[in-house]
Order: structure tokens, then sequence, then C-alpha cells
């Protein structure tokens, strides 16, 4: 068997709505990517330069609404009407499921973005930092990932059924 037909045998396999969870996850994962790439390979004039943040974060956005409107449309165009069909009570629980381990990874990521803000305005600490506008840096991180870990979480729950931890 050709690796293009093992892929169109687990295409099969999935259900619309795990091909939808998947796309959504890749999509997260470039961004991050993307994100991460630009602020590591940035010299420390463009990391202290706030014209040059807001353009990263303003093309991440763009990007991320770009990307996931194209993404829909797709969707809609392949399936059957069921992106208009509710979820069911199995769906709805790996939904929340997702949430609530996004929601920690969000509260730790801006738990540690707001410490690291309280760090730098130490003077003791002030003078030993340095990454600019850290804090922020690591909010976008914890949004992102924490979306990342949303849409893998309702995957492999949706796949292994174990829905009630």
């Amino acid at each position: 068997m050709t690796r293009q037909q093992k892929f169109k045998e687990w295409l099969d396999s999935c259900s619309f709505r795990e091909v939808t969870l998947l796309v959504d996850l890749l999509i997260c994962g470039y961004i991050l990517f993307y994100y991460l790439r630009a602020v590591l390979l940035a010299s420390t004039e463009q990391l202290s330069d706030i014209t040059w943040l807001s353009e990263l974060l303003g093309n991440v956005i763009i990007y991320s609404i770009v990307l996931m409107i194209a993404s829909y449309i797709l969707l809609a165009l392949a399936s059957e009407k069921e992106l208009e069909q509710p979820m069911d009570v199995r769906e709805k629980q790996i939904n929340l499921i997702g949430y609530k381990y996004s929601a920690w990874i969000l509260q730790i990521g801006l738990g540690i973005g707001i410490f690291q803000y309280q760090i730098e305005a130490n003077p003791f600490f002030a003078d030993k930092i340095s990454m600019p506008f850290l804090p922020l840096h690591i909010m976008v991180i914890a949004f992102i990932l924490a979306e990342i870990v949303f849409y893998g979480v309702q995957l492999i729950k949706g796949r292994t059924g174990a829905i009630y931890d």
C-alpha cells in the first residue's frame, strides 16, 4: 500500500469534525512557528522597537483570521452541510474538556507574564532583563499554545473516546 493510499484511508476513517479540528490545529501550529521564528531571529533593535512589534502582532492576527476563514470556506465547500449540524452530547463534552485544558494553559501563561512584568518593574532586576516586552511575548505564546492544546485535546479525546476524566 502506498503512502498516498494510506493517507486516503486515514482521511476516510476521520470524521468531518476531526478534519476540521486538525486543520485548525495545523493553522495554530503554523502561527506559533511564525511568531517564534520572528521573535527568535529578530535583532535586539527590532525587539525593542514598538513599531516592529506592532507589525508582528498585526501580521499574526491577520494571518490567523485569513487562514481560519479560508479553511472554514474550504471545509464548508467539501462538507455536505456538516458544519451547520449542532454538536451532539459527546462532542459537547469533548469541547468542554478542551476548554478546561486550554484555560489552564492560558491562566498559567498570563500568571507568568504578569509575574515577569512585576520583575521588570523592580529596579533590581530591570538591568538583568535582556528581552524587551517579554511579558507580552509570554502572553501571546500562552494564547497560541492554549489554542493548540484546545484543538489537540479535542482530537485526542475524540479518537480515544475517554471523555470522562
